[in-house]
């Protein structure tokens, strides 16, 4: 900092400088500049300089100064903090259009994860045909199932034939005797057996239970030569015989034939056994082709001869 003897007092009592400027009592800006950069000191911008007998100061403007205005216009141009139109403040503005431009080059970031999410819904699509592929390969499992259903009418083709029978309920059924001493089979109101014998009318009534019949049907009425009984549309069958036991013969449902015999008739044969004789060689047809439908291979008798009930098993 400078000192007093770098100043000299005239005889007006006036302090002067070393280059003989008066002092007013104030060192303008520039004698501050020039004195400070003498002494090596650092330069301070908007400052006032006091000289005394002790030597002198250095103040700083305020609000109550008139150059704190200056000082404070020279701060906002030194740090761009107090004035946000200086050129600082254009460096802020341009720093937040670059935050701006970050924001947008995210943007980039973003449409190039379209092109990914692009992908990935092309990957989607890729799915989708597999997708495709696999309904044709359903579409192309229904023709398996048509030809499984196709297999399934081979095996239950639609019978050749029309049938003739009644239904029957095999919980509802029961033993009266009738007129003749003569015992009848009835299911609900309706008469379906008579047999001189009561054991035999017993017997008739525990084979429908054992097979739960519920069809009675007949080729050629009235005083049928074939009759067979069927449990819900099919052939019977059942893993055990009815408690009174049965009396059948086997059949060969491929093995079967028609043969006309003395007095114009025709019988149903299964290799070298009868089976049925009939009238009219259509009734004879007819009961060979329902033998074959069902595939019967058991021809069954309740009180032989001449018995009042026949049935068919497989």
């Amino acid at each position: 900092m400078p000192t007093e003897n770098q100043f000299e007092r005239t005889g007006d009592g006036e302090k002067r400088d070393g280059r003989g400027s008066p002092n007013t009592g104030s060192v303008d800006r520039r004698q501050l500049l020039g004195i400070v950069a003498t002494t090596g000191a650092t330069a301070l911008a908007g400052c006032t300089f006091e000289l005394d007998d002790d030597g002198f100061e250095v103040g700083f403007g305020s609000d109550d100064d008139p150059e704190g205005d200056a000082t404070e216009e020279v701060r906002g141009e030194g740090n761009g903090a107090a004035d946000p139109e200086g050129p600082e403040g254009e460096d802020d503005d341009l720093d937040d259009e670059g935050e701006t431009a970050e924001g947008k080059m995210d943007d980039p970031d973003d449409e190039g994860d379209d092109p990914d999410d692009e992908t990935d819904e092309s990957g989607e699509e890729e799915d989708d045909p597999d997708g495709e592929t696999d309904e044709n390969e359903d579409e192309e499992d229904d023709p398996d199932d048509e030809t499984d259903e196709n297999g399934d009418e081979e095996d239950d083709p639609e019978p050749p034939f029309s049938e003739d029978c009644i239904g029957i309920d095999p919980t509802d059924l029961a033993i009266e005797e009738i007129s003749g001493g003569r015992w009848r089979v009835n299911s609900g109101r309706s008469g379906l057996l008579v047999f001189d014998e009561k054991d035999d009318a017993e017997t008739a009534k525990a084979i429908l239970e054992h097979y739960e019949f519920t069809s009675f049907c007949f080729v050629a009425r009235p005083d049928p030569p074939m009759t067979y009984w069927l449990t819900d549309g099919d052939a019977p069958s059942a893993s055990s015989a009815p408690a009174g036991g049965e009396d059948c013969i086997g059949v060969d449902p491929t093995d079967l034939a028609i043969e006309e015999i003395s007095g114009g008739r025709w019988r149903v044969n299964s290799g070298r056994r009868a089976l049925l004789i009939f009238d009219e060689k259509d009734d004879a047809e007819t009961a060979k082709a329902i033998i074959e439908h069902y595939e019967f291979t058991s021809f069954c008798f309740v009180a032989r001869p001449d018995p009042p009930m026949t049935y068919w098993t497989r």
